[in-house]
């Protein structure tokens, strides 16, 4: 019995005071504050320093198209293929005007390019040419990717404004407003990186380097990937049969029905192709099913026309199976520009 009394005398009792509803309303709202306060400093900081180099492209592209005076010559589009593959000085010198790059990434699809050739005409007029270029494998897909659409620096319901316009469900729009504005929810990764090394992190977001009218050069060749990439399109061109899907439809009718309206010239494209691939017979006879509907598509209007045959390069020339190093760039562009003046010629002939 003694002993029991000890050990109780060694014991502490707690008093917990009671909370206030003044103090509890404090404390909620200085954490609500400071939560605030760190959403609004990440989103800051990852404007323009990110690590991931798709938003920062999307961002630096839609802002040098806003930044624009006056319509162009040539309005280059498409897809990353097309951001590191055609030279706009080499265009305008080869054929005559302005030209700028405004290509982003294959996950936006043909949206991303009738969402600027409607911006274009609404803010600076009528371009007076447009040139497409997409990987074959861009116009099969249906989802148009939510956390590029939020990178893009518009005013909130663009998507509804610009034509063709595009409607998200209740559960969509509200991951919409959380991707746009909510950096601590849905970049946590990117932040968690930067926090761990916030120099390497800062000299990354440095990376992106786009020239004054909007062309990313790549100066490595990657040969390995080249293979292994063009493994994975085989594979997919095995399995699957093309059918373009209903956004990149609507974008590519609404970009032909302009061209008639406002008279300016659509030169639709291919990307570039590794050589090895375009080989390859399931490769050949997938690809032919997009050459024919892209085909299609230029024949509603005399303003569109299709550049059916691709360009094809070796695996030494290319980052991967449809991406070019900056050397074979200049190559493929120069090429576009013959293509694209023979048509001139047959066009002014055929008046």
């Amino acid at each position: 019995m003694k002993q029991k009394q000890a050990t109780n005398k060694q014991l502490t009792e707690e008093i917990v005071a009671p909370a206030k509803g003044r103090q509890v309303c404090i404390s909620i709202l200085g954490t609500l504050i400071f939560v605030l306060l760190a959403n609004f400093v990440a989103r800051w900081y990852l404007k323009y320093n990110t690590t991931n180099r798709g938003y920062l492209l999307i961002r630096e592209k839609w802002e040098l198209l806003l930044a624009q005076k006056q319509p162009v010559d040539w309005l280059i589009l498409g897809d990353s293929s097309c951001n590191q593959g055609v030279v706009p000085s080499i265009l305008e010198k080869r054929l005559g005007g302005t030209s700028i790059n405004l290509c982003t990434l294959g996950d936006l699809g043909g949206v991303d390019d009738a969402w600027m050739v409607d911006l274009h005409l609404q803010k600076l007029g009528s371009p007076k040419n447009i040139v497409i270029v997409h990987v074959y494998d861009v116009w099969h897909r249906e989802g148009i990717s939510r956390k590029l659409l939020a990178k893009i620096p518009l005013s909130w319901g663009y998507w509804e404004e610009l034509q063709p316009p595009m409607q998200f469900s209740p559960r969509a729009m509200l991951d919409f407003l959380l991707l746009r504005y909510v950096p601590l929810l849905k970049e946590n990764q990117t932040l968690s990186e930067v926090l761990r090394s916030p120099v390497h992190s800062f000299q990354k977001s440095r990376r992106l380097s786009l020239d004054a009218n909007g062309f990313m050069a790549y100066e490595e060749p990657r040969p390995k990937r080249v293979e292994n990439d063009k493994n994975k399109h085989i594979k997919f061109v095995r399995k699957n049969k093309f059918k373009m899907s209903v956004p990149n439809r609507q974008a590519l009718e609404q970009i032909v029905a302009l061209a008639q309206e406002y008279g300016f010239n659509v030169y639709l494209v291919n990307s570039p192709i590794y050589q090895d691939l375009y080989n390859n017979e399931d490769y050949q006879a997938y690809f032919s099913q997009v050459q024919n509907t892209l085909s299609a598509y230029a024949a509603k209007s005399k303003k569109v026309y299709y550049i059916r045959e691709p360009m094809v390069f070796s695996k030494e020339e290319m980052e991967n199976a449809d991406h070019l190093v900056y050397p074979a760039a200049k190559v493929y562009t120069d090429k576009l520009a013959s293509e694209i003046d023979s048509i001139r010629q047959a066009r002014d002939e055929s008046r």
